[in-house]
């Protein structure tokens, strides 16, 4: 009897390792089956026993993710182990590379990367190496319904939302391995071999940006409690949003990774638009001020209308002690 009930679970552990589904299910049946992976960078199980109630008390304690609560490290943590199990390949190596070192994220352009795509947005390239790698993707929407097109150099595997990938690894009980890689996660990183990145720092020899955005500065207005770094040289923004932009003291050019900067007073506050080339200040800019809050320099990040999105500080303490506070000279 005792054979017959190993052999059973041998066999449940086979069926777990083709892979989750699309949708979750979370039903009683479903969350009894084995815990077994199929990829190799699934992380190593120290369960040993081979009674179904120790089982159910190990699955008890296992953490999940939520695509709802979830900030951009995790995000792009979360991305690469699910590509990385589902089609292997590069997305492997730079997974299994990225434990033993950084996962670095890039922001390059399509036309860096030759992906010829729909989408606008960035293509955000992946490696554990920190040389340029092929395992690309593409983010488009917003939340838990953000769509994720997943890419091996310039052929498209498949689009899939955050929320079903996240479904999928919980399914798995990856939260673990995607928290501990999210930590040693860093985002746009300049990756050997990225020559876009080279030409465009090149190009950037005059000074734009006013002196009182520059800096690196520090918010906790994430809403989960997380610190988000926001940095600015004398052309440059870079910031854990996912937002990075070379700022051109004109308004042409031809790198979807260029912008221009425009200064707008909203609300009484003057603020200086960053927009993309060939666009009009407005929605899908990056509004900035330099502001003055309880004594301290501190930059306001704000949408078309004035509406606060976040206050950058100069520090991690300060940030942690205003996190997701509101002043009264300030719109929200």
């Amino acid at each position: 009897m005792k054979h017959k009930l190993t052999v059973l679970v041998a066999i449940s552990a086979a069926l777990t390792l083709a892979g989750c589904s699309q949708t979750t299910q979370s039903n009683t049946q479903s969350s009894q089956s084995s815990q077994s992976k199929t990829s190799k960078v699934a992380k190593n199980s120290s369960d040993n026993s081979n009674t179904s109630t120790s089982s159910s008390k190990n699955k008890d304690t296992y953490t999940k993710l939520s695509a709802s609560k979830m900030d951009y490290k995790t995000t792009a943590s979360a991305i690469a182990v699910y590509a990385a199990q589902k089609y292997g390949d590069t997305w492997e190596i730079a997974v299994n590379a990225a434990k033993q070192g950084n996962l670095g994220v890039a922001f390059r352009s399509k036309d860096a990367t030759g992906i010829t795509s729909d989408n606008d947005g960035y293509v955000y390239e992946v490696s554990g190496t920190g040389k340029s790698s092929n395992a690309r993707y593409m983010l488009a929407g917003d939340g838990a319904d953000k769509q994720v097109t997943i890419f091996v150099k310039q052929r498209n595997l498949g689009t899939t939302s955050l929320k079903d990938i996240v479904a999928c690894l919980n399914q798995k009980n990856d939260a673990d391995l995607v928290k501990q890689l999210a930590e040693k996660t860093q985002l746009n990183v300049k990756l050997a071999g990225d020559e876009d990145t080279q030409k465009t720092t090149n190009n950037s020899s005059a000074s734009v940006i006013p002196s009182s955005l520059q800096g690196t500065w520090y918010t906790a207005d994430t809403g989960n409690g997380n610190i988000d770094t926001l940095t600015v040289t004398d052309n440059k923004i870079n910031d854990e949003a996912g937002f990075s932009m070379n700022v051109k003291a004109k308004t042409s050019g031809s790198s979807t990774s260029d912008g221009y900067m425009k200064q707008t007073t909203i609300n009484g506050i003057s603020f200086y638009s960053f927009t993309n080339m060939g666009q009009t200040p407005g929605q899908g800019s990056t509004y900035l001020a330099p502001h003055t809050e309880d004594g301290q320099s501190v930059i306001v990040s704000a949408n078309s209308n004035g509406r606060t999105n976040a206050v950058y500080w100069k520090s991690e303490a300060l940030a942690k002690k205003n996190s997701n506070k509101q002043f009264s000279d300030l719109k929200y």
